[in-house]
């Protein structure tokens, strides 16, 4: 009986060291392992970005060589590029500055009895800042002035053929001001929607509907 006591006691123990063995040499988890979520996206950083808009361009010119005004609006669509940088203040604010340069191939046009008056606007500079706040951590509503330089053509081509047609190119300029609402989709990527005015100050004005996005970088 004695024998069969120590022997059941000595096969009870020995497996201990043999466990205690496998669990000191267990792997630690790895740092990616231990991350079950990715961190929150920040706005600060340089982004490169392009736009496309739908925009409305209103004028309002005395046409003296026509004896006539031009009162007129055309919806078309546009586009840019825009280069900018954004500073995350603390967890809810972001202040940022921005340069974009766009086209459109809108024409304005006036028929009148001596002649037609056509307006084209086609690029635009416009350098501005924003600042804003984060409803969320991915979710940016921001507000933004600036200001635009437009270049323009304007040609009047007369009725008489005893007159010579009038051609002139030039560069309107004017503040602009408007907001939108920029989302973090991933990592370095930003879509966003933005409404914006621009008034040249003599009769012209655009207003911009936007649609954009950025790579944070």
């Amino acid at each position: 009986m004695k024998i069969t006591y120590l022997v059941t006691s000595i096969c009870a123990v020995m497996p201990l060291p043999a466990v205690a063995e496998v669990q000191q040499h267990a792997p630690e988890p790895t740092q990616m392992e231990s991350q079950d979520t990715p961190a929150e996206p920040t706005f600060s950083g340089f982004k490169i970005g392009a736009d496309t808009d739908w925009r409305r361009t209103t004028v309002h010119y005395d046409l003296p060589l026509l004896s006539s005004v031009i009162d007129r609006r055309k919806d078309d669509v546009g586009y840019s590029l825009h280069l900018g940088y954004d500073n995350q203040v603390g967890q809810s604010f972001v202040i940022g500055s921005e340069v974009a340069i766009g086209r459109s191939d809108t024409n304005l046009s006036a028929d009148e009895a001596l002649g037609v008056y056509t307006l084209k606007p086609r690029w635009s500079l416009d350098v501005s800042s924003r600042a804003g706040l984060l409803v969320e951590p991915q979710i940016l509503l921001y507000g933004r002035v600036g200001y635009s330089l437009l270049r323009v053509r304007e040609k009047t081509d007369f009725r008489a053929v005893t007159t010579s047609d009038v051609k002139a190119k030039g560069t309107e300029n004017g503040f602009l001001f408007g907001g939108g609402i920029e989302t973090a989709v991933y990592s370095g990527l930003f879509l966003r929607a933005e409404y914006n005015k621009i008034d040249y100050g003599n009769g012209l004005t655009t207003s911009k509907v936007l649609f954009g996005i950025n790579a944070g970088f």
